[in-house]
């Protein structure tokens, strides 16, 4: 590993600021978790899992079902 390398570190910071952005409400910003732990998941940098078994199958056509309490 090259020192100070950090693959993926741009997925995190575009989470991050979803968050910022939507007052952290996480239910909008679902795509970009999805898109993090498979860029880990093809670096090999964390176990290979199911999306389903991740809580987000309901992302794998690319759009977020926000859900939320009332």
């Amino acid at each position: 590993m090259v020192c100070g390398f950090k693959p993926c570190v741009g997925f995190k910071e575009k989470f991050m600021k979803c968050l910022c952005d939507n007052k952290f409400e996480n239910a909008l910003c679902r795509n970009e978790p999805k898109d993090y732990l498979e860029c880990r998941m093809d670096r090999q940098l964390t176990e290979q899992e199911p999306l389903e078994k991740l809580r987000l199958e309901d992302l794998i056509d690319g759009k977020p079902e926000a859900k939320t309490k009332f």
